[in-house]
């Protein structure tokens, strides 16, 4: 029971994924999702700071830009009984969800410009019907995070700009799951998928004071038509505490007087560090190619410590949960087209691999390596640019180990993919 309670949580607080590798977010900006190696290595968009604060250098006046990214996962999870053999699949609940983001840009004098970007660089929502084989690793999450990042950015030659800047990040989740009461008592087989009344409901709600990470960048184009984009950001180091608070049948309460009770826990996390480059050349005043290459240290991952104000089970008030994922790498192609003075297209194809080993996978992050196809096309005359994009994900089936004791079975995630869109507008004073 407790090492299912808190094993989940662990992963919960963190902050967690959509589209991105592990629970990362690069979703930030409208051109960026289309074409990522063009919002580093070169810009145009307030927006394009997210990825890498030099590109500030290409705007020119003060520029307000807002939008936000919208998506709509799908997921199925296969599984099987492991006292039964019983096959399962069950899908999670398909539900939008918004990523609004805020950019403001601003040239305070020839050589330098100043900014401010709010946005989510992680989030996750999944929700699983009530009862379904794999509740007691996870039926519900919702994780929101918000970042405010002040930039600066200095153009220091003709050919080369440099930037800096700070990130403060919060965070909120909620956790839902099931803990198997009456597999603890030993009525029954221990988080037997099979439906049980005797279920205690655990809802974890918990933030984190504000983190504080920073970021640095550079934008080159050393030789005519040819721009280069480097961007570090830090990790982010999380003190999460919370509350848990569950909901117990009425049998249960009488056989565990003194357990399951409302308590604060809290955890030591980090949101990895992420390192961004990309080159893009402009084979014709029309026509722009590149490639980026992203690295994310979700090496720091490798285990998580947990402490409980008062133990769930007596004398157990410490976890120690092992994650060991792997730093990996998101590699994309793309580029953009004028088809006139006004519009020019964007498309772009990204292959985002996943840190999560087979072996420690779970039912909060489940997703695998993804292949992200995505168009856009942008709009701009006199002080007005809107942009547009639309992009389809698949995310490859992942096979999954029976550890029973986290709830999980024998089987995979199925059939993954998504739908996003992705809308901005911005207006140049």
């Amino acid at each position: 029971m407790k090492k299912a309670t808190l094993l989940s949580l662990a992963l919960s607080t963190a902050a967690a994924a959509a589209s991105g590798a592990g629970f990362s977010l690069f979703q930030g900006d409208t051109t960026g999702c289309a074409d990522a190696a063009g919002s580093i290595a070169k810009g145009g968009r307030a927006g394009d700071l997210y990825y890498n604060p030099a590109t500030m250098s290409a705007t020119t006046g003060t520029v307000v830009q807002v939008g936000s990214f919208f998506t709509r996962p799908h997921l199925k999870v296969d599984g099987s009984n492991a006292y039964t053999g019983e096959k399962n699949r069950t899908a999670a609940k398909k539900q939008w969800f918004a990523i609004p983001h805020f950019y403001l840009t601003s040239q305070v004098a020839d050589d330098l410009w100043v900014g401010l970007g709010l946005f989510s660089r992680a989030g996750l929502g999944d929700k699983f019907p009530g009862g379904w084989p794999g509740r007691y690793n996870s039926t519900k999450v919702e994780i929101t995070t918000f970042d405010a990042a002040p930039q600066l950015a200095w153009r220091a030659t003709d050919w080369m700009t440099v930037a800096a800047g700070v990130t403060f990040q919060y965070f909120d989740v909620t956790l839902e799951q099931d803990i198997d009461a009456a597999g603890i008592a030993k009525m029954r087989n221990y988080n037997d998928p099979s439906p049980s009344p005797y279920d205690v409901h655990q809802r974890l709600r918990g933030d984190d004071d504000v983190a504080v990470g920073w970021d640095l960048g550079v934008m080159l184009e050393p030789v005519d038509r040819l721009h280069f984009g480097l961007a570090y950001h830090s990790q982010m180091d999380l003190n999460a505490e919370g509350h848990a608070r569950y909901t117990v049948p009425p049998a249960v309460a009488a056989a565990y007087p003194g357990c399951f009770g409302n308590t604060k826990v809290k955890a030591d996390l980090s949101e990895p560090a992420y390192v961004m480059g990309a080159l893009a050349y402009d084979f014709t005043d029309r026509l722009t190619l590149g490639v980026n290459v992203t690295w994310s240290g979700w090496s720091c991952w490798d285990k998580i410590e947990i402490h409980e104000e008062q133990g769930f089970l007596p004398g157990h008030d410490t976890l120690l949960s092992q994650k060991k994922w792997n730093d990996v790498w998101r590699y994309s192609v793309g580029g953009s087209y004028k088809l006139s003075d006004e519009w020019t297209l964007l498309a772009s194809f990204t292959y985002d691999d996943s840190p999560i080993e087979p072996d420690y996978c779970d039912y909060i992050v489940p997703a695998d390596t993804r292949e992200i196809y995505a168009i856009g096309l942008s709009w701009e005359r006199g002080r007005w640019a809107i942009d547009g994009m639309y992009f389809f994900e698949h995310i490859n089936d992942m096979s999954t180990h029976a550890r029973v004791a986290d709830g999980m079975m024998e089987g995979k995630y199925a059939d993954g993919f998504s739908h996003a869109f992705a809308f901005s507008a911005s207006y140049r004073f």
